[in-house]
């Protein structure tokens, strides 16, 4: 008896294990570092941001900007270049706004405010293609993404961003939000359910 306890208790902390690495593989980036999402007073700022940053599947773009001041588009590459916002393929219009990179290849952000992605509010971001363990394929919770047909890009938007506040951190990649916290978290709680089935079997 003591030995199928045991090794229930192996197979339940290897699940364990595999559940809280999953939790802490992707990271989340705040665009812009401590500036944010805005009008920035250097022309090479996002590209400056991005430079020593690798993205992976899963990981996560939050957009922090005032709603009504700002807005984040992701377009085209010829409308990146362009500062195009007539064709966007997603919207957020409401900020903070929480962007899960799902695809793997160059995805372009403007804000397509009038005269903004002109002065340099545009990001380009390179996704590679290892993706982060137990990362989805689909958008945060809490965000509405807002793809749009060519039919209804005219009209308004009703994308929501995610509502979650996140903490900043400046590092030479750009600020990533809450990446050491919910590792250290997930270990915590880790330990504390292994402790209990441990204390419950043998």
């Amino acid at each position: 008896m003591a030995g199928v306890n045991g090794e229930f208790l192996i197979v339940l902390g290897a699940c364990l294990a595999v559940s809280v690495l999953q939790c802490v593989a992707a990271t989340s980036y705040d665009v812009g570092g401590s500036s944010g999402w805005t009008i920035p007073s250097s022309s090479k700022l996002y590209s400056d941001w991005v430079k020593s940053t690798t993205f992976k599947l899963g990981d996560k773009l939050v957009f922090k900007f005032t709603t009504g001041q700002h807005n984040a588009y992701r377009v085209s590459k010829a409308d990146y270049d362009k500062c195009s916002g007539s064709s966007p393929m997603e919207k957020y219009e409401t900020g903070p706004a929480t962007v899960t990179l799902n695809s793997t290849g160059h995805h372009y952000y403007i804000c397509a405010v009038s005269g903004h992605c002109t002065a340099g509010q545009k990001v380009s971001v390179k996704v590679s293609t290892a993706a982060a363990p137990g990362s989805s394929p689909s958008p945060s919770p809490g965000t509405t993404v807002t793809p749009v047909s060519p039919s209804s890009s005219q009209g308004p938007s009703s994308g929501k961003g995610s509502s979650t506040p996140t903490s900043s951190a400046n590092s030479p990649g750009g600020s990533k939000s809450g990446a050491s916290h919910s590792a250290a978290s997930a270990v915590a709680i880790f330990i504390v359910i292994v402790s209990g089935f441990a204390t419950l079997f043998l």
